[in-house]
């Protein structure tokens, strides 16, 4: 609510202290001094009431001879600058005290309320005194609304049918009002114009004063819409610039309960001149009275502020848990989904071998019991049969087992100084013995040392050269390099022209049970490469793939070396 001029504290001093302020003001400073608002500054320049100096097109100074002028003509009543004030109230309480409402000049009031009664004896007071002084009265309210007010005027005395036949009294509906210049939702200004500005102007002729009461703010607050309702306030206070007259709005409490339109109010207050709080407030007799009653509010809104701002913590809690619940769920889910697949996969994986083995043992058994005896050759080609099915086993039971160790981080290294070139020749050998479609070539240094666990390296490397000749079903070359990259890095790659990673899988080839290429019903758990990875990682080294332009696949460690 705007204050008073209080002559006695916002005056301007004698010679002493003119010296030392300046000639002109500010809009703002000016509203400081008097005790005012920056919007009726600037409606008293509009109305002429306070005269000002340009500079530049927006840029407005005050002379400071003229607010002494007007702290002198008005004294702390305020009356000629148009202050808003209630009946009965004192010069010192600095509130409104419920009753009749007096206008002069051009202002925008808003008035709260609790109660139907109340609001109407405001409006029966703003109305009625304009209608018994000559002025004209319009009002745009809801049916019931206009009906008690029509009942309370009479009952003061006012002829409204003769009012009404001058064109000093206007009653219109607020909604089809409003729906005369609402487009899309809002109000339209040129509408809003040619409605409200035609209607104030028609009222105005002969030079009467205009007093307006509406309520389609409050209809459009109530049906959801305050954006609407702040743009319909600023477009009165457009209007005003047009044409002098005062405008009286108002809004039931109950519309404007919630935090959510906490915002609305603020809004709501800033677009007016005077702002009248509700009947709790200005009901209270005495200035004591009003001002127990602001201490009691400041300490509801503190104590709503902390419930609202501990509600908001309690529910971002929530949600961070509801949230952390589902990324838990889902994650089981995937857990669940990853060890279905890994259970088909690795009972197909392991069926193989252990058929293998149950068949050859039986054709064994067969020939043995027919023949009482078996061909030394037939007899070395099943051994080696069971040999290479046994080993294939033991490896597929040993990755089950190192990633067992992994996740119970029990997987330990035995470091040993070793000659990589050795490790590496040896173990290019045996994958050379293994089949002779894919030529393995081996470009080493005679010598280099690493402190590694050679049994783990092994059995990386052992893993890249049979991906290099599973996923090279057409056979082709295989290149493996073994560096020194720089003074304390050692560089291993195992190259193959095969199949190749498509890009969008390359990033998850060395996840757990992961296989690129798992719609080719090729063998695997998905696992080699994943515990590959991770001892590569537990060496204090890195493993990575690229795809060579001209195709294939390059797998590329790099291990910490021995200073030479």
């Amino acid at each position: 609510m705007e204050r008073r001029v209080n002559a006695s504290s916002t005056a301007i001093d004698g010679p002493t202290e003119r010296a030392a302020e300046p000639p002109y003001y500010s809009i703002g400073q000016a509203a400081a001094l008097l005790g005012v608002s920056r919007v009726s500054v600037s409606r008293w320049i509009r109305a002429g009431r306070l005269p000002v100096a340009r500079l530049g097109h927006r840029t407005v100074r005050i002379k400071r001879e003229d607010l002494e002028r007007i702290l002198a003509q008005d004294g702390p009543s305020g009356s000629r600058l148009g202050i808003v004030r209630q009946q009965g109230e004192s010069e010192s309480s600095g509130a409104p005290l419920a009753g009749g409402l007096e206008t002069r000049g051009v202002h925008h009031v808003v008035q709260f309320y609790e109660t139907d009664a109340f609001l109407l004896d405001a409006v029966a007071d703003f109305i009625g005194a304009a209608l018994r002084q000559g002025e004209a009265g319009i009002v745009v309210a809801t049916p019931a609304h206009r009906e008690d007010l029509a009942a309370r005027l009479g009952a003061a005395g006012v002829d409204l049918a003769v009012a009404r036949a001058s064109g000093q009294y206007v009653s219109l509906d607020a909604a089809e009002t409003l729906a005369r210049f609402m487009v899309a939702g809002a109000p339209d200004a040129d509408a809003f114009e040619r409605v409200i500005g035609g209607l104030v102007a028609r009222a105005a002729e002969g030079g009467r004063p205009v007093r307006v009461f509406g309520e389609m703010v409050a209809l459009l607050a109530a049906a959801g819409n305050p954006a609407a309702a702040v743009r319909l306030e600023r477009l009165w206070n457009d209007l005003q610039d047009t044409q002098p007259f005062s405008v009286f709005c108002a809004y039931p409490l109950d519309h404007l309960r919630g935090e959510a339109l906490g915002e609305l109010l603020g809004q709501v207050c800033a677009e007016h001149s005077h702002v009248i709080p509700a009947e709790t407030y200005t009901a209270l007799p005495t200035g004591d009275q009003r001002l127990r009653a602001v201490a009691v509010l400041q300490q509801k809104a503190s104590s709503l502020e902390a419930e609202v701002a501990q509600r908001k913590r309690v529910e971002v809690q929530l949600r961070e848990a509801l949230a952390a619940e589902r990324a838990a769920r889902e994650a089981a889910e995937s857990a669940l989904r990853l060890r279905d697949e890994f259970l088909s996969i690795a009972a197909h994986e392991l069926k193989t071998p252990i058929t293998s083995l149950s068949g050859q043992a039986q054709l064994l058994l067969r020939r043995l019991e027919r023949d009482g005896q078996l061909e030394p050759e037939r007899l070395a080609q099943a051994l080696g049969m069971i040999r290479g099915q046994s080993d294939k086993l033991a490896r597929l039971l040993g990755r089950l087992l190192d990633v067992s160790r992994l996740e119970a981080g029990k997987l330990m290294l035995e470091r040993q100084p070793t000659d990589l070139a050795v490790l590496v020749a040896q173990v290019v050998a045996e994958a050379r013995a293994r089949g002779d479609l894919h030529p393995i070539s081996l470009t080493a240094p005679p010598s280099l040392m690493a402190d590694v666990d050679p049994l783990r390296l092994e059995q990386v490397l052992t893993n890249l050269l049979d991906n290099a000749v599973k996923y090279s079903p057409d056979g082709g070359p295989i290149e493996v390099v073994l560096a020194r990259r720089d003074a304390t890095t050692v560089e291993l790659s195992v190259r193959d022209h095969g199949l190749g990673i498509p890009p969008e899988r390359r990033g998850q080839i060395f996840e757990r049970f992961y296989q690129a290429h798992a719609g080719d019903h090729r063998s695997g758990l998905g696992l080699g490469l994943y515990v590959s990875r991770q001892i590569v990682e537990l060496h204090g080294g890195e493993i990575g793939v690229e795809s060579p332009s001209d195709g294939g696949t390059r797998f590329t460690m790099r291990l910490p070396a021995q200073e030479e």
